[in-house]
């Protein structure tokens, strides 16, 4: 099926559970609990069809639009020191030179000429512009948070100036004494926290001219640098990686179960939440939540769930978007099951550049050659009140 052929599935078996609920308000029996089940079941496979379709039609218009004007600024330096206005010739033969080096195929002398610009001080090489853009891509699909967050590139240690007090006004009698209110000002501090990987290459697979190694290397580093940081930005504890969000929001509701949530908690959750915060408020949970959630009305029986059934739509509670990470806790007792709130007063420091070192000898005696990744990042909740969750009893 097309993707216009799998949003009107998914929006027919939308249809059907909902009947089902609708037709059953005292709950459903054993048989119905196996049919809805099954419905559920295919409800999720469209939907991940579809985010599959929606994500490959995206990446092909991207590559048809050419690679070397990425639309987020890149991590790493361009080889000439930053200039974006450098010429394509100078781009391609060092991104040339780059894959060259690494595959240890014969150099030119410009080729060597064009890799002394992004020498590492490690003994890497700073990752061309090409191939870091298309990791910062793999990097978002595999990592939705860094899609809600706020994110900075950093050079050293960024000190984020923080309000802890506004201060008051007062009312003033005709020649009376202005109160005196001083605002309070702290300081949080984005530091950088290195992620790393190894990834070992056989000899064939390297020198096989047919196989595309860039596409190959960086969706095996993006897949698990985004892994990695999504766990750490959600449930960090600081301590070597990232303070998650988890970590640091402030708690909103207390659920009366530890395997249940009622439309109430919901409710209050949201409005638990400024107004100020709300307007641009996304709610983060494990998709396993997200099957409690969609069966809940409110005291007028209208669903607080609205499926994202047209293309760029997603999944809405209450009006406002869902966003699903499998490092959200699932429903049990004492975690945090949902979070509510303006997810852009997180902040992702990404440090320096991203840099790719070939290892020569330490895998030779098994026909591999190793490559070494690593990146510097750190993330952090600058305000509390901006994000609250459900913690389950």
């Amino acid at each position: 099926m097309n993707l216009e052929q799998l949003r009107a599935f998914l929006a027919e078996l939308d249809g059907k559970m909902r009947s089902m609920l609708d037709e059953n308000p005292d709950g459903l029996t054993d048989e119905q609990k196996k049919t809805y089940d099954e419905l559920e079941t295919q409800f999720d496979e469209t939907r991940a069809n579809i985010e599959d379709a929606e994500k490959r039609q995206a990446k092909a218009e991207a590559r048809s639009q050419y690679m070397g004007q990425p639309q987020r600024q890149p991590l790493v330096a361009s080889p000439n020191g930053g200039n974006r206005n450098e010429d394509d010739k100078e781009k391609t033969l060092y991104r040339e030179a780059f894959w060259t080096a690494q595959r240890r195929h014969a150099m030119t002398e410009p080729m060597t000429r064009a890799l002394q610009v992004g020498t590492d001080s490690e003994g890497g090489y700073i990752v061309p512009q090409e191939f870091q853009t298309s990791l910062v891509q793999a990097l978002d699909d595999e990592n939705v948070f860094r899609g809600l967050a706020s994110v900075v590139t950093t050079m050293s240690t960024k000190n984020i100036p923080l309000e802890n007090t506004r201060g008051n006004a007062g009312w003033v009698d005709e020649e009376g004494a202005y109160p005196e209110s001083d605002p309070v000002f702290g300081r949080m501090q984005l530091g950088a926290h290195k992620l790393g990987r190894i990834i070992k290459v056989s000899e064939e697979l390297l020198n096989d001219s047919f196989i595309n190694i860039e596409a190959y290397i960086a969706q095996n580093f993006a897949r698990s640098f985004g892994a990695a940081e999504e766990a750490a930005f959600v449930n960090g504890d600081g301590t070597g990686k990232p303070r998650g969000v988890l970590l640091d929001a402030a708690n909103g509701v207390t659920a009366a179960s530890a395997t249940a949530i009622t439309a109430d908690e919901i409710i209050d959750l949201f409005h638990s939440v400024k107004a100020g915060y709300r307007k641009n408020g996304t709610w983060l949970m494990n998709d396993s939540t997200a099957k409690l959630l969609r069966k809940l009305k409110d005291s007028n029986g209208q669903y607080l769930w609205q499926p994202g059934l047209q293309a760029g739509v997603p999944d809405m509670l209450l009006g406002r978007p869902v966003a699903y990470s499998s490092s959200m806790p699932a429903v049990a007792t004492g975690v945090k099951s949902i979070a509510f709130g303006d997810f852009g007063y997180y902040q992702i420091g990404d440090r320096g550049s991203v840099s790719m070192q070939r290892l020569n000898e330490l895998y030779a005696a098994n026909g591999q050659v190793g490559f070494r990744m690593h990146k510097r990042v750190d993330g952090r909740l600058t305000l509390a009140e901006a994000v609250k969750t459900l913690t389950q009893l």
